[in-house]
């Protein structure tokens, strides 16, 4: 999800030009971020999500994200029963571990209709990723312990690659992803797919909020984007996006058609990053209108610079305002918080509970909202 090595030099130039936003806004409304808001708090949409998980899965590298696995990220237990953690899951994936990729610039060969189908199958598989999740929640319905509010879901819609002659077949014609209509019908076709597969899932616990646009800068998509939102939104679904630190198209989020779009600050991957890198990377959130993306990995277990690096950006959160007044995104790298919750290093323990805490807190606060 990374590409720090496309990134590093430009961000520690650019950091110096970006700290000029002064003004935090949340996500669809007019409510300030950084100063304090006195205003009678409104009710949230339905479709708000305050903490979304990012969960690497579907490529034969990843977790298979059983009951087990995903239950730390659902809730922790308490002396009373438990406290809800992430309430939206983003299911993930840019690569199928076999050679493809559903992004541009991580595997030798772009995706195609087979390997797109084959996503789709393994997010839905039986006992696993999102009906894991569901059973999780059932689970616990059946002792009376249910959320406010239903968890919800987004998917990965791969990006049509531009570079892919023979994607498949659909309506008896190949497409050809160098035609941007080409490009626009395969999006159309696996976003009718997925919802024809979560309909015939019946989930009880979980709902669909929409899609996540896997590629982190626009510049392969500027011309389709608009009518591949159109689509989504003309499903009742809504277009999600994690642009990284400086790229091409973050500012102009919104014109692209997403609904909402997390700024990734790309502080935490390298010891040597500066501290400039992540409240620079917060003032181009708050300039621009988006929301932030805590980061970390299990780097954390063993190597007290990034444990640092995890305290940073709990510390510059708050100071921003962010735990308060924005959505946040979570990479964990694929399992990290899984490991840390199953830690019993008080050290590591400790930074469970932290941000634990903060999660449980804003839970409550959109529960009363």
């Amino acid at each position: 999800m990374k590409k720090l090595s496309l990134l590093f030099t430009t961000l520690v130039l650019m950091t110096s030009t970006v700290l000029l936003g002064t003004s935090c806004q949340k996500v669809y409304t007019e409510t300030a971020v950084a100063k304090k808001d006195t205003t009678t708090a409104q009710p949230l949409p339905a479709w708000y999500i305050s903490d979304l998980a990012l969960i690497y899965q579907g490529g034969i590298q990843r977790l298979p994200w059983t009951k087990d696995q995903l239950t730390p990220y659902i809730y922790r237990k308490t002396n009373t029963g438990v406290d809800w953690l992430f309430d939206g899951f983003l299911f993930i994936e840019f690569k199928d571990g076999m050679g493809h990729e559903y992004a541009e610039g991580y595997e030798p060969l772009p995706a195609g209709k087979t390997e797109w189908q084959w996503l789709l199958d393994r997010n839905f598989e039986n006992g696993k990723a999102l009906h894991a999740l569901d059973d999780v929640l059932d689970s616990l319905a059946q002792l009376n312990i249910t959320p406010k509010r239903k968890r919800k879901v987004v998917l990965t819609l791969p990006e049509p690659i531009r570079t892919l002659s023979n994607w498949g077949d659909l309506n008896g014609k190949t497409l050809n992803f160098a035609d941007s209509a080409d490009r626009v019908a395969a999006c159309k076709w696996y976003i009718e797919t997925a919802l024809a597969k979560w309909q015939a899932a019946n989930f009880k616990h979980i709902e669909l909020m929409g899609f996540y646009w896997v590629a982190e800068q626009n510049t392969g998509a500027v011309e389709i984007l608009p009518t591949v939102a159109a689509n989504i939104h003309s499903k009742q679904q809504r277009f999600y996006w994690i642009p990284y630190y400086g790229a091409a198209g973050a500012a102009n989020w919104k014109n692209m058609g997403f609904d909402i779009a997390y700024q990734q600050p790309n502080y935490f991957f390298d010891l040597n990053s500066p501290y400039s890198i992540l409240t620079g990377a917060i003032n181009f959130a708050q300039k621009n209108k988006m929301a932030l993306e805590m980061e970390f990995d299990d780097r954390l277990m063993n190597q007290a610079g990034y444990r640092q690096k995890y305290t940073d950006y709990i510390n510059e959160f708050t100071k921003a305002g962010a735990w308060n007044n924005l959505p946040v995104a979570y990479y964990e790298g694929g399992g990290a918080w899984l490991t840390m919750s199953l830690s019993t290093d008080p050290v590591i323990t400790g930074l469970v509970k932290r941000l634990s805490d903060i999660i449980v807190t804003r839970q409550t606060a959109a529960d009363q909202r």
